[in-house]
């Protein structure tokens, strides 16, 4: 008999679980069964996490009336199919944000959301950006960051991979940068540079994604990606800086097309300065340690070590993760 649960998030679902829950359509596909009958394949997400769905009954029509980064109110079964749980969705319908007040619902228990203070990062990122010292990539820095503060404050970091949260672009920013000041202290390289390269490296992504309630790919994103915009960003800005240094423009550009690393990473050069091999490095490291975050705090499972089901392929052992929600918790007061 299946267990009913009224409004219960992604991260509690249990095998065979009834569950009517609120939650964010993230994609949609209308694909054929083995007989040649339509079905419609789903993504969707809460605050908590995200999870596959199917819907096996009068999908064109429920096709039509569903849109990506709608709100929709489910009823499904959780089954489990190769080691994750998904959803055969019996009914869905969309969430009216008129509505909203009279269901108990808000875009809070949809959208995850980082746990850091976010004013304290932005002070934390303003403070740096006051001390560098060359005037010319400051006020580069500044143009860009007033410019674009809002979507800064609020944007994730990525679609999917690391930091995918209301704020996860700040929260990386900020965590890179910390690592930057050691190394930039440890391998006496130039400050300013590193910094900067920092501060812009992922700006491209404020029009490479969309943001929230969706956060999907825009054209843009999906024709240029980030390294291509953010290149395009800091170039127009420099073109408006009297008198900026050429090779210094040359070297801050360099680090924002080399800082995936990889050509096979849609990187367009690879890092030929000590200060874009840093920014690469720590920004990789960034990513990767969030997505151990994820992977962990997504299996479900009571072992001490997850599922194959991660980016990385490997079981991960889950038992160092268990001190961060405290210290989240403080960073958040």
């Amino acid at each position: 008999m299946a267990n009913k649960n009224i409004l219960k998030s992604i991260k509690d679902y249990k095998n065979q679980d009834e569950v009517w829950s609120y939650l964010l359509l993230k994609s949609k596909n209308l694909r054929l069964t083995r007989g040649n009958n339509l079905y419609l394949d789903i993504f969707l997400s809460d605050a908590t996490g995200m999870i596959a769905g199917k819907i096996w009954d009068n999908a064109k029509e429920i096709n039509d009336k569903i849109d990506i980064g709608m709100a929709v109110g489910v009823k499904a079964i959780v089954e489990e199919f190769n080691g994750r749980n998904q959803l055969n969705i019996e009914k869905i319908v969309k969430i009216d944000e008129s509505e909203f007040d009279d269901k108990g619902f808000s875009w809070e228990l949809l959208l995850p959301t980082t746990k850091k203070n976010v004013d304290q990062l932005w002070k934390n990122i303003q403070k740096a950006i006051a001390n560098i010292e060359n005037p010319f990539l400051k006020e580069l820095v500044e143009k860009i960051y007033s410019h674009n503060k809002e979507d800064i404050l609020k944007f994730p970091a990525s679609m999917k991979l690391h930091h995918a949260f209301v704020g996860g672009f700040i929260e990386h920013i900020e965590s890179v940068l910390k690592m930057g000041f050691a190394a930039i202290e440890n391998y006496k390289v130039n400050k300013d540079l590193v910094v900067t390269g920092i501060l812009l490296h992922d700006i491209g992504k404020l029009n490479e994604l969309s943001g929230f309630p969706n956060n999907i790919y825009t054209d843009a994103g999906n024709f240029l990606g980030h390294i291509t915009i953010g290149y395009s960003m800091i170039h127009n800005e420099i073109k408006k800086i009297k008198k900026f240094p050429k090779e210094l423009a040359l070297k801050i550009e360099h680090i924002i097309l080399s800082h995936q690393g990889k050509y096979e990473y849609q990187s367009p050069k690879k890092p030929a300065l000590p200060e874009a091999i840093i920014v690469h490095y720590l920004d990789e490291l960034d990513a990767r340690m969030n997505m151990y975050k994820q992977a962990v705090e997504n299996d479900v499972g009571d072992n001490k070590w997850t599922s194959l089901s991660n980016y990385f392929r490997i079981p991960l052992y889950k038992e160092s993760h268990k001190g961060d929600e405290k210290e989240n918790a403080k960073e958040k007061k």
